[in-house]
């Protein structure tokens, strides 16, 4: 077991370093989706059971030669071998000079795995808790202001940005006011991001990735592949919602994504409360966000490579398990002739295992909500005309059925088929007869001309007329809807990459039209990037905690992303 751990904590801080060099190449190439399905590997691999392959399969197992069955089975070679037991039994009776006892090997490993064991549990016990606090916290004296689905929307004072949280109790945190904003591009934008969180099961996928940075809780390897893949998950949720809209909408996407870093106070003061939610981050965040977001779809023929290089990972991962080999059970020995009785000797030592061989791993790879009102609005109306039609025809066979009967006329009873209460024309009494032809005058006057039902549909047809209330109140809102959008279309700032001084990475221009241009600086970004991955590397080589080859390989590892970062 203890071997075990060891290779899983070794192979999943191994994968973790890969997607760490993988993640912006794939991103580049085939999409933010792509990069953020890398770090399914070392979630994976994590569960990778051990392996107990047959004894037989061991490297340099083979099966005893027929020479030495042979002399096995002779009864001389077996009295020899009996007298030569005995005899090594019986020597041992002479007295032998006394020699010291070596002292045992000191244990350092029982107390470093219990103590790994411990900081993990701490870890889970910890992020699990922040989490439950939070959302009391956003909870409490939450305001509902619609529903989405299974998602609720609550308006909250304990949020400065949205938030969303929740595997079963699906929930999208908004601040106080947030719904009746006037920019209400940028508020829907804003929930369609929270929403795609909560069907691309992201909450789900960071709760189940806390064991593996729970185990990787000493090693600052895990802290920074628990950001990275943050920031990932934020660019996939930005393509997912931006996927299906137009070149103009995406631009305006943009401006609200880089908006968040123009406004003091942006990202909610629990974003760092709340591991397992999906929070606004923090300014890297939304470099990397607006780095990541494209104006044009990655083509079916990279995303049909990037998911057979993903598949192809994922099959590879078993090749990385624990691997060890049953005991060998010997064959049954024929017997032996009388010999004298000798002392039991003592059992030779079981030689260790072998241990794995490490296999190298194989690199991997509002308008349209409106249009579905209006369809749903048309729909109403044929379900209304469809529903007026049957009535009319129900009226129709009642008045036809009534006349059969007052004339006699077996043939054409028999042509309705009436069935009530389980039973047939032919098959009722006299009093079910007069019971149901009194219900269907009933249904008949309900149904005819100053009915009831004929009454509430004329009323229900009034207000969906092309004048009724209904009607009026719906094109209100399409049109208000359409001016809101194009307003905010007209009004939302152009995204420009381009450098306009040497140190910010976003600088606005107001131009005299009243038109804003905000120009982003990628090289800009690219510096304060190399600036915090040299701190983050000082601060490693300056870390004692760390053995040789830990510091060695995360510093290979930060040295390998400031070269990628540099190109």
């Amino acid at each position: 077991m203890t071997q075990y751990l060891l290779e899983t904590l070794l192979w999943t801080g191994a994968l973790i370093a890969l997607v760490l060099l993988l993640r912006r190449p794939v991103a580049r190439h085939f999409g933010a989706r792509a990069a953020y399905a890398l770090w399914a590997l070392p979630l994976l691999r994590l569960a990778v059971p051990p392996i107990t392959l047959p004894a037989w399969l061991r490297p340099g197992e083979t099966a005893p030669p027929l020479a030495e069955m042979a002399e096995a089975s002779d009864p001389a070679s077996l009295l020899t071998s009996a007298s030569l037991a005995q005899a090594d039994a019986i020597a041992p009776v002479f007295p032998l000079p006394a020699t010291a006892a070596p002292l045992p090997p000191i244990d350092w490993l029982t107390p470093l795995l219990i103590l790994w064991l411990a900081g993990a549990a701490i870890f889970l016990i910890r992020r699990f808790a922040l989490y439950f606090a939070m959302r009391r916290e956003l909870l409490d004296g939450a305001k509902p202001v619609g529903e989405v689905g299974r998602v609720r929307l609550v308006e909250t004072g304990a949020t400065l940005g949205p938030v969303a949280f929740g595997v079963f109790d699906k929930v999208v945190a908004l601040p106080t006011g947030f719904m009746v904003q006037r920019d209400r591009s940028r508020r829907d934008l804003a929930i369609a991001h929270e929403l795609a969180h909560h069907r691309g099961h992201d909450l789900l996928a960071n709760i189940l990735v806390q064991p593996l940075f729970a185990a990787h809780w000493f090693s600052p390897l895990g802290w920074a592949g628990w950001t990275a893949l943050r920031r990932d998950q934020e660019a996939a949720c930005d393509a997912r919602v931006v996927e299906t809209r137009s070149r103009d909408e995406r631009a305006a996407y943009a401006a609200i994504i880089a908006g968040f870093a123009l406004t003091p106070g942006a990202a909610p003061r629990l974003a760092l409360a709340a591991p397992m939610a999906c929070p606004v981050l923090g300014d890297k965040s939304i470099i990397h966000r607006l780095r990541s977001l494209t104006m044009a779809d990655i083509s079916p023929r990279r995303r049909l490579a990037a998911r057979a290089l993903l598949a192809g990972a994922a099959l590879a991962l078993p090749l990385t398990a624990s691997i060890s080999y049953a005991e060998t059970i010997a064959p049954p020995a024929p017997a032996a002739p009388a010999a004298p009785e000798a002392p039991a000797a003592p059992s030779a030592p079981v030689a260790p295992l072998p241990p794995a061989t490490p296999l190298a791993p194989e690199p991997p790879d509002f308008d349209a909500e409106l249009v579905e009102a209006e369809n749903a609005v048309r729909e109403s109306e044929r379900e209304f005309e469809k529903a007026e039609r049957e009535m009319d025809r129900t009226e129709r066979k009642i008045r036809s059925f009534e006349r059969a009967v007052e004339s006699g006329d077996t043939r054409r009873i028999a042509q309705h088929r009436i069935e009530w209460n389980g039973k047939e024309w032919s098959g009722m009494s006299a009093t079910e007869r007069e019971d149901f032809m009194k219900e269907a005058k009933e249904l008949r006057a309900r149904l005819a001309e100053g009915g009831e039902l004929r009454l509430e549909m004329e009323q229900l047809r009034r207000e969906m007329g092309a004048n009724g209330e209904i009607q009026r109140e719906i094109r209100t809102a399409f049109a208000e809807a359409r001016n809101a959008r194009a307003t905010a279309l007209a009004q939302a700032p152009r995204v420009v990459m381009e450098c306009r001084d040497k140190e910010n990475y976003i600088t606005t221009e107001q131009h005299a039209n009243g038109q804003v241009t905000m120009y982003v600086c990628e090289a800009n970004a690219e510096k304060l990037a190399l600036n915090a991955l040299r701190t983050a590397r000082s601060t490693i080589a300056s870390e004692r905690n760390l053995t040789r080859a830990q510091r060695a390989e995360a510093l290979r590892s930060i040295d390998q992303e400031i070269a990628d970062v540099g190109d």
